[in-house]
C-alpha cells in the first residue's frame, strides 16, 4: 500500500478528520480522555454531539496555550484522502512531554504498518522537540491498542478510576 505521511500545520482540513475519526471510532477506544473531553458521556456511549464536539477541539486545537500545542499526524492515499491520523499533546513545563491522545486507522488497512509509521514518525519527532517521555491512555477493552503499543515499549504506569453522578 503506497501512502505518504505530513504534519498538519492548520485546520484546513477540520471536516475531513472529523469525518475520519467518527467512521473510525469503536466503543471499546473509549477512555477517560474521551470522557473528560466531553467525546463520551461514558466509558461505553459516545456523545451525540460528537460531531460538533469534534470540529471545535480540532479547529483550537493547534495552539491550546502557551504551554501545550496540539499536533496532527496524517497518512494519506495516493488520492490525499486520508487513512490514519495520529494525535498527540506536546506539554511544556517541568518536564516536556507528549500525550498520544489518539490514533485511528482505516480499519480495512489494519496490519500493513500504517499504525507503526505514525508512531514512529511521531515518536522520532518528539525526541527532535526535547521530549522527555510519551503517555497514552487506552479504553479498558481496547486490548488491540494495549497490545500494540506495548511492543513499542509503552508500560502500563496506572488505572483510571469514575464515579458518576
Amino acid at each position: 500500500m503506497n501512502y505518504t505521511t505530513k504534519w498538519l500545520t492548520d485546520n484546513s482540513r477540520t471536516e475531513e478528520l472529523v469525518n475520519f475519526f467518527i467512521t473510525h471510532k469503536t466503543d471499546s477506544y473509549i477512555s477517560h480522555g474521551e470522557i473528560i473531553s466531553g467525546r463520551a458521556l461514558d466509558s461505553s456511549h459516545w456523545n451525540p454531539d460528537l460531531k460538533t464536539i469534534l470540529t471545535e477541539q480540532f479547529k483550537s486545537g493547534f495552539s491550546v496555550d502557551e504551554n501545550s500545542k496540539l499536533n496532527i499526524l496524517i497518512a494519506e492515499n495516493m488520492e490525499g484522502k486520508i487513512i490514519g491520523m495520529l494525535i498527540f499533546n506536546i506539554i511544556l513545563g517541568f518536564k516536556n512531554y507528549a500525550v498520544l491522545e489518539d490514533m485511528l486507522l482505516d480499519q480495512s488497512l489494519r496490519g500493513q504498518s500504517l499504525g507503526s509509521t505514525l508512531l514512529e514518525k511521531a515518536v522520532a519527532e518528539s525526541k527532535n522537540w526535547n521530549i522527555s517521555f510519551m503517555m497514552l491512555e487506552s479504553g479498558i477493552d481496547n486490548t488491540g491498542a494495549h497490545h500494540f503499543f506495548g511492543k513499542y515499549g509503552f508500560k502500563k504506569v496506572s488505572e483510571n478510576y469514575i464515579l458518576n453522578f
